[in-house]
């Protein structure tokens, strides 16, 4: 059967931790606006991306946010980083519930001003843990996951001035999670490599461009080591920073990007295996883009090529959100008071901006299944800085498959009926139309239109032995494409 989501799984693997926030200094000053909460499609054409919006208090000016499952139930949970006003923050913990909604934040103190926010096992013990960077109070925060969903004390530790940005992965090959962090006031990425137990060694620092911003890791020359880019906000340009494998890197080479990149994140937008990258540029607060330099496979990059998102982007995540199985863009414009998301098109290049209005000053960005594992059209949650509020965007064109046999184990020459059921992911009124194809392995075995949303196809004709049937669906009536679980059909002599 051709997977729908091969590709984007493949920009995912590829993809390090996404934590998405702001700037932390010129941004601060902006006036406060009025906030709205209409998530209509600014395009009518772009039918099958549409997005139900429901804010949830945070704490003070939320800042970046990450997913996961923190308490192991199954559903994705968030959690937000509060940079209240410079002085002591705090993170927010929200609780799916599996259905798109969420419980109540329960809140963890952090040091000040806390505006960056990644997530990650950092002690192995199979929790998810919250490192927190704090950007007035020079430090990171290692909060450890209990795994109920509740956090320990936070740890902090001492880095550079204004740190903006953090990212884990293991740069000394010890298989253990460590910590870059953007040192914003000078003009340098630390590194704090992990002990082994969740616990950091002393910063240690490597010379960027000037206001280093964000900061991404990944293997980009496949030579098994961890490399950094690091987006260099004053000069418009990315840093490669190439890892020698010993938790240390080669002098940075830089390349160009479009005016102010506020953000950098990693993908394989073309589907060649090398990593690429994608910037938000900020642009001064003024019509901003987004920038893509596509990797070369042996840690340099192609020139970089802009496409226009709103005003003022500020925050950015990948994900895939009309179910093509290509991977898209999702950026928050600060100035825009919007959402933009362009389109992957699966050889390196995007489609115009699709846009959706979000609260005050969007900021932070994440990507997740909020209503249950399944979908593969993903939903959004962004923070408002200058605000108290994160608005969780579910995809209203998303829908949720299952499959069955009629008989499991059969005979041979016994018929078997498969039933395919295609329901909205989210509650509405509108339903899913389309045809539903079967197929055994990569084997078509025939297409089916939905009634009622359930697509029946029976045969007699399968062989003795196993058969991995699955389902898949056009899209049809305002709702993406998606696929079944793989059901294993055992057939007997």
């Amino acid at each position: 059967m051709p997977s729908l989501i091969s590709r984007f799984a493949l920009a995912l693997l590829l993809a390090t931790t996404l934590t998405t926030v702001g700037r932390s200094q010129s941004s601060r000053f902006i006036a406060t606006a009025t906030d709205s909460s209409s998530a209509n499609a600014s395009d009518a054409s772009a039918r099958k991306l549409r997005f139900k919006s429901t804010d949830y208090a945070t704490g003070t000016n939320p800042q970046s946010v990450v997913v996961g499952d923190f308490n192991k139930d199954g559903k994705l949970d968030f959690a937000q980083v509060n940079y209240s006003g410079g002085g002591a923050g705090s993170v927010s913990v929200f609780l799916g519930n599996g259905d798109g909604t969420f419980q109540a934040k329960t809140d963890y103190a952090t040091g000040n001003g806390p505006d960056a926010l990644a997530v990650g096992d950092v002690n192995g013990d199979g929790n998810l843990d919250l490192i927190v960077g704090n950007d007035t109070g020079a430090s990171v925060s290692v909060l450890l996951g209990n795994g109920d969903g509740t956090f320990q004390t936070q740890k902090q530790y001492a880095v550079g001035d204004f740190p903006h940005w953090v990212a884990l992965a293991d740069f000394n090959g010890d298989k253990k999670l460590d910590i870059a962090v953007t040192n914003e006031g000078d003009n340098t990425v630390g590194v704090l490599l992990n002990n082994g137990d969740g616990t950091f060694g002393k910063m240690h620092t490597f010379a960027t461009g000037s206001e280093p911003i964000s900061v991404a890791a990944a293997d980009f020359n496949h030579d098994g080591n961890i490399d950094l880019a690091v987006t260099g906000y004053y000069n418009s340009i990315v840093s490669i920073l190439l890892g020698n494998g010993d938790g240390t890197f080669q002098k940075h080479v830089d390349y160009p990007t479009g005016t102010a990149p506020a953000v950098v994140l990693t993908g394989d937008f073309n589907n060649d295996g090398n990593v690429d990258l994608v910037t938000a540029n900020y642009n001064n607060g003024e019509t901003g883009s987004v920038s893509i330099l596509l990797g070369k496979g042996d840690g340099a990059f192609q020139s970089h090529v802009e496409y226009q998102a709103g005003t003022g982007p500020d925050g950015l995540a990948i994900g895939d959100f009309n179910g093509d199985g290509i991977a898209d863009l999702a950026v928050a414009n600060l100035i825009g008071g919007n959402m933009s998301i362009l389109p992957g098109n699966g050889d390196g290049t995007f489609g115009s901006p699709v846009n959706f209005t979000t609260g005050t000053y969007p900021l932070g960005v994440a990507v997740g299944q909020f209503t249950g594992n399944g979908p593969s059209s993903q939903d959004v949650v962004i923070t408002n800085d200058f605000s108290t509020s994160a608005t969780v965007f579910l995809n209203e064109a998303a829908v949720r498959m299952s499959l069955t046999s009629s008989q499991n184990p059969s005979t041979k020459g016994q018929p078997v009926r498969f039933t395919a059921t295609v329901q909205p992911a989210v509650k509405q009124k509108s339903q899913p139309a389309g045809t539903v194809t079967f197929y055994d392995g990569s084997k078509k075995l025939g297409g089916v239109k939905l009634t009622n949303g359930v697509a029946e196809f029976t045969t007699s004709k399968l062989g003795v032995g196993k058969h991995k049937i699955a389902a898949e669906y056009s899209g049809g009536g305002n709702f993406n494409p998606d696929q079944s679980p793989v059901l294993v059909q055992k057939v007997n002599p």
